[in-house]
């Protein structure tokens, strides 16, 4: 075990390994998969942990390494998914700004490789899918990055 996953308690880390199926649900807009969406976050779970480093890529092998139980843990845990999301947010600001930055890049990553396959011919997003992705990516900001990307803050002259 890394000494980056010691530093979660035990319900922490399931909140952290949940949070690439809260996209899912998300973009399903359920929270119970068929075996063609459940094969397409697989296949993109997989993609994403290839093109992630560090503490990205170790939270996608846990949630690999969970795949037998994985949708049953996600469906007993009940939280919806802005909270959960939220949650996972949470999480997010204890952490530095390399690692949220490469967590949540790991996390839309899954999405984004989802949202692929749910597109026209598996090359393309649907736009309601890329919506739903902006805003998933919204609710992963922390509250100081959102509050320095607001264009009320700007020095400049309105």
């Amino acid at each position: 075990m890394s000494q980056w996953r010691e530093q979660w308690a035990e319900q922490e880390w399931a909140t952290l390994r949940l949070a690439p199926v809260w996209v899912l649900s998300a973009l399903a807009g359920r929270i119970r998969f068929d075996d063609d969406e459940r094969g397409a976050f697989w296949d993109a779970v997989t993609d994403a942990a290839l093109r992630s480093s560090g503490p990205g890529r170790e939270l996608l092998g846990a949630v690999a390494a969970g795949r037998v139980w994985l949708f049953d843990e996600f469906e007993l845990d009940g939280r919806p998914v802005v909270s959960g999301l939220l949650g996972v947010t949470r999480l997010l600001e204890r952490m530095s700004a390399d690692t949220r930055s490469d967590v949540r890049s790991s996390i839309l990553r899954v999405g984004a490789g989802v949202a692929l396959a749910r597109g026209h011919f598996g090359r393309r997003m649907t736009l309601e899918d890329e919506q739903t992705l902006l805003l998933v990516e919204q609710l992963l900001q922390t509250a100081a990055e959102t509050l320095s990307d607001n264009p009320l803050n700007s020095a400049a002259t309105i």
